[in-house]
């Protein structure tokens, strides 16, 4: 952004705020300590550009677990411990149950029909339970699993192709395109996708997560959403309303194919969904349909993209751990057999190298953000309605009073534990934790699973550069936890 746009957005905040920003409302006496925020901006100066949860960690050994900021005009809290985040997303789950909406996702009426975004209200609550008992169902998923299991396939040998002809490998783009399938194979029954179509899919989610991820003024100072001052939204309607639009040709597709009844049924989620939308009972309808694609899809493509980068890093980088857990699934299901969802159970150094990996590189570093829905009272401090509440668990997985020796990658500390990632531990909470806890953990776990199991058992893989990486464990902070330079490595066959 240049010097003059800078200047011309702070005009405009004082003009249309001065009073509220440079002398803000006295705020209450118990409100949570913490750094003292500066005239219009907050604390925005403290935050940084590059690893705001690096800050935050920091500011919390001054101020405390429970701390109090401002970034912009919005009154923010920080919780930076287990204890603190049981209080605000389980004890007090209810008056935290709110979202502080991005602006990008107001664009489409998004904020009002999603269930990331929406009102913790009737309908928000019909949607959670129709995700629970049916779509994400252990039934509904099994039903499934033939379809994953040939995109798994196709994942093998896709990247033999690529050993075949010595070439190396960008783990995040072929998983990308591998869980984009896996998706589409899922909830449309899609097992050989159209590469123009899944091209496109992948430019429009692209376009979208520039506008999410980037910084935007509106959402600092919520004063200036109806200028758009950045022109986030407008852009975002277009993005979107692209995406929910494919989503809707998706939807009509399979109405037409039901209407012929000489089709036989498929066997996806998307049947499902169709089956319950035409049903009496969830409040729930077609017209929701597309909104909950978007969030099937595109919530958590990216979120599973990086983390199997991330795992395939850390163990490229810890040999002796690779090998560790290639032979476990060789004992399993043997040299040449196709590994399958339920070997899961007999698998606990994969379980324990996913954990490690949530727990390491949290998907979430600065969980999505809940809003308080009443004033609370919490560890005796005052937390106003309306304030955002963000839940630091990058701060949480370095934490050494909590974890053994937290920067190093040691999946064998799950191993004699019985810590799970569903929300019940808040010492590993990637998925979210109480009411707001992701719907859609089940598939995206399955999917993170098998994506690593089959890579891991079919190829043995040699790094592009023999040479340490320095970087390999460096990240970049964009809403969810990325690798600022893609991993690269030849795979062998075996």
């Amino acid at each position: 952004m240049d010097c003059v746009l800078i200047a011309i957005v702070t005009s405009v905040v004082m003009l249309l705020g001065l009073r509220r920003f440079v002398f803000p409302r006295r705020t209450p006496a118990r409100l949570p300590p913490g750094p003292r925020p500066l005239p219009i901006i907050g604390n925005l100066h403290q935050l940084g550009k590059k690893n705001p949860y690096e800050t935050l960690r920091q500011l919390a050994k001054t101020y405390g677990p429970l701390m109090s900021i401002r970034i912009g005009s919005v009154h923010t809290v920080v919780a930076s411990a287990p204890e603190t985040a049981m209080e605000l997303l389980q004890r007090h789950g209810q008056a935290f149950s709110g979202r502080y909406v991005p602006h990008a996702m107001d664009a489409c009426d998004f904020s009002k029909l999603s269930m990331t975004f929406g009102q913790a209200g009737k309908e928000w609550r019909d949607k959670r339970k129709m995700c629970k008992e049916i779509v994400f169902s252990e039934r509904c998923l099994e039903g499934s699993e033939a379809l994953r299991q040939e995109m798994l396939q196709q994942l093998v040998d896709r990247v033999g192709a690529h050993s075949d002809r010595g070439d190396v490998v960008n783990v995040h783009d072929v998983v990308f395109m591998a869980n984009l399938n896996l998706l589409l194979t899922t909830i449309f029954s899609i097992t050989s996708p159209d590469t123009a179509m899944v091209m496109e899919l992948k430019e429009l989610m692209d376009d979208f997560f520039s506008l999410f991820f980037a910084p935007n003024l509106a959402d600092y100072f919520p004063v200036l959403r109806p200028l758009d001052p950045q022109g986030v939204k407008r852009k975002a309607e277009l993005s979107l309303g692209k995406l929910l639009a494919k989503f809707r040709d998706f939807l009509n597709h399979r109405l037409d194919h039901r209407r012929n009844n000489d089709n036989p049924k498929k066997q996806d989620l998307l049947e499902a969904i169709i089956d319950i939308a035409q049903g009496n009972h969830y409040n729930f309808t077609t017209q929701d349909i597309p909104y909950l694609l978007f969030e099937l899809i595109v919530g958590g493509i990216d979120t599973n993209s990086n983390t199997v980068e991330w795992i395939m890093t850390e163990l490229l980088f810890n040999p002796d751990k690779l090998k560790r857990l290639k032979q476990e699934i060789k004992s399993v299901v043997g040299e040449n057999g196709q590994i399958r969802e339920a070997d899961i159970a007999s698998l606990p150094y994969l379980q324990a190298v996913i954990k490690e990996t949530f727990r390491y590189h949290p998907p979430g570093p600065l969980a999505v953000t809940r809003m308080s829905e009443a004033d609370q009272e919490v560890n005796g401090y005052t937390i106003p309605k309306g304030t955002q509440i963000v839940i630091n668990t990058w701060s949480m997985a370095k934490d050494p009073s909590i974890w053994t020796d937290p920067e190093s990658f040691e999946p064998g500390r799950f191993l004699d534990n019985k810590m799970d990632f569903k929300g019940h531990h808040f010492q590993l909470i990637p998925f979210g934790a109480g009411r707001r806890i992701c719907p859609g953990m089940p598939l995206a776990t399955r999917i993170l699973q098998m994506t690593t199991a089959v890579l891991v058992h079919n190829f043995d893989w040699l790094l592009e550069k023999d040479k340490d990486h320095p970087d390999h464990k460096q990240d970049n902070f964009s809403i969810t936890l990325c690798k600022p330079t893609p991993l690269r490595a030849f795979p062998l066959k075996i």
